[in-house]
């Protein structure tokens, strides 16, 4: 299969990589040369979203932009994803300046599974950007939720990795996320 220049994936990864995640991300490798992460909600200041109301709830989006893009790297390196692979960019879906921003000859891959989906891709289009449409059922039934919340509960970090991988949290991102919520606690 011969692969697109670049293409751009976006979500608000909180935090990056269950495997519904990785499995669309990994699409996007497979379809293009160089994958644009567009991180969602970057600065947790996104307008309110009727179809998707947990997106602006501070218990929902406990990581910075920096340190969900620091989750990724590690996570890419760990996969053994070149870093000339993917570039990340934060993208406020609520806001029409940002999707001035992309260039319109770059292709956008949503995976289509939900009343909210089905809206962005209608935005997308509306700012006259290609939509490549994913119908990629959830690999597992996972939920970010339920990750944020054994995040949020579990005091011994040592434990952590195993209850999130239980979880569908991927077990080559787990050191990337420890690594982070240790240097919140020093």
């Amino acid at each position: 299969m011969t692969q697109i220049p670049e293409i751009t994936v976006h979500g608000r990864f909180q935090p990056p990589l269950h495997i519904n995640h990785w499995e669309y991300v990994k699409r996007g490798f497979e379809l293009a040369r160089h994958v644009m992460i567009l991180i969602t909600n970057p600065f947790q200041n996104e307008a309110f979203e009727a179809t998707a109301s947990w997106r602006n709830d501070p218990e929902s989006n406990p990581f910075t932009y920096e340190e969900r893009t620091a989750m990724f790297t590690h996570f890419f390196t760990t996969m053994g994803i070149s870093m000339d692979r993917y570039s990340f960019k934060p993208f406020n879906i609520k806001k029409d300046t940002s999707f001035a921003e992309l260039d319109p000859t770059v292709p956008n891959l949503i995976n289509v599974y939900s009343e909210w989906s089905n809206k962005k891709v209608a935005t997308f289009e509306n700012h006259k950007l290609k939509v490549i449409e994913l119908h990629q059922p959830k690999y597992k039934p996972v939920s970010g939720t339920i990750i944020r919340e054994i995040i949020k509960s579990t005091n011994d970090l040592s434990e952590l990795p195993k209850l999130l991988i239980d979880a569908g949290f991927m077990e080559q991102a787990a050191p990337g996320l420890l690594e982070i919520l240790s240097a919140r606690n020093n």
